[in-house]
């Protein structure tokens, strides 16, 4: 995406982390509470990419679903596990800086998104999981609907500037619609089929204004893998669409995948570039997006020869690519995370020492 001479100074992903120092009580707090202090909250990201890849080799391999369930919800828990304890531990931080990052605040939401997905992930197991499953998940929708509310309200209705506008805004007011997307698993497509209109709406718009910030202002430099975002809202609204559908309509999914799949090609343009920008937080952007795109091609494709079209079988292929694409992605990142947050503990053990 191209951008005008403008640069903006804007904040940091990891802002938070510049008043470590200044609120630490040296030798007053133990190295894992130090330690959550500089958990960024877009590590969500990563943990929702790893669920979602979960869920949808579960879906191609039916067979071994169970399996692979546990092996990602076991995969991601350190990580989703750590970002729950910051909140925990470090409240005021995540009230008063996270939340009043333009950036931190709507990919927060990820955090949310994630929980849908590990509900989407209980359910199966027995009566009693699936109650708690069904709690976890209207839980999850709740507190997405109420930092969708804070989000318009602190950066949309009270300070609204253009600089403040990022592709994360997309995951703010769009992520809502995972909920659509598990629906399904904890037996609440009518509902999920709501999210899924009103998410779609806000997509609309918001695609507009962050298309039009991308174009006049210049991304800074921790900011800029969030770019991979726009692969993920149009690919997750066909995902939501069909599961939360009991008829979805066929015509309207082949526009969206045709859309989908051409965002899906800019990012990949922009990847290479990406790549080469030395690891962020916001690094999280190159996990869900990715895998989101594959397992919306999937359900499109599956909806298409339900319905008695004649699928190219190149397309299956393209969609076997594309996931194993989405599977490097999601595992280089994680990767990348674990060697930050084993740079994290050690320093935070150094600053206390």
């Amino acid at each position: 995406m191209s951008s005008m001479n403008t640069t903006v100074a804007a904040p940091d992903i990891a802002s938070n982390q510049s008043s470590l120092g200044k609120e630490r009580n040296e030798g007053h707090e133990s190295r894992m509470v130090s330690y959550h202090r500089s958990v960024p909250l877009p590590k969500g990201g990563l943990t929702l990419g790893v669920l979602a890849l979960g869920a949808l080799l579960g879906t191609l391999f039916p067979t071994a679903s169970a399996w692979i369930h546990l092996l990602f919800a076991l995969l991601a828990l350190p990580f989703f596990v750590t970002i729950i304890a910051k909140c925990l531990i470090h409240p005021a931080i995540v009230l008063s800086e996270d939340m009043s990052n333009p950036v931190v605040a709507p990919v927060s939401a990820t955090v949310l998104m994630s929980l849908m997905q590990y509900a989407s992930y209980l359910a199966p197991l027995g009566t009693g999981a699936h109650m708690i499953a069904v709690a976890l998940w209207y839980f999850a929708v709740s507190c997405n609907i109420v930092l969708m509310v804070h989000i318009t309200s602190r950066f949309v209705i009270r300070a609204f500037t253009l600089s403040n506008v990022y592709p994360t805004w997309f995951v703010g007011f769009v992520g809502i619609v995972v909920a659509s997307s598990t629906s399904q698993a904890v037996g609440q497509q009518p509902f999920g089929l709501l999210i899924f209109w009103c998410g779609f709406v806000l997509y609309a718009l918001t695609f507009v204004v962050v298309t039009l910030r991308m174009f006049r202002l210049e991304l800074p430099q921790a900011a800029k893998p969030s770019f991979c975002i726009y692969a993920a809202p149009m690919s997750l609204s066909i995902a939501g669409y069909t599961t939360a559908a009991s008829n979805p309509n066929t015509m309207l999914v082949l526009v969206m995948l045709v859309c989908a799949q051409l965002l899906f090609v800019m990012v990949l343009l922009h990847l290479p570039k990406l790549l080469r920008t030395p690891f962020v937080p916001s690094y999280a952007a190159m996990t869900f997006p990715f895998v989101i795109t594959a397992t919306a091609l999937y359900k499109a494709l599956t909806l298409f020869r339900s319905a008695g079209w004649a699928v190219p079988s190149w397309l299956f292929v393209l969609q076997g690519v594309e996931t194993v694409f989405a599977a490097v992605m999601v595992l280089y990142v994680l990767s990348l995370f674990a060697g930050y947050a084993v740079r994290q503990w050690r320093n935070s053990g150094e600053a206390l020492a």
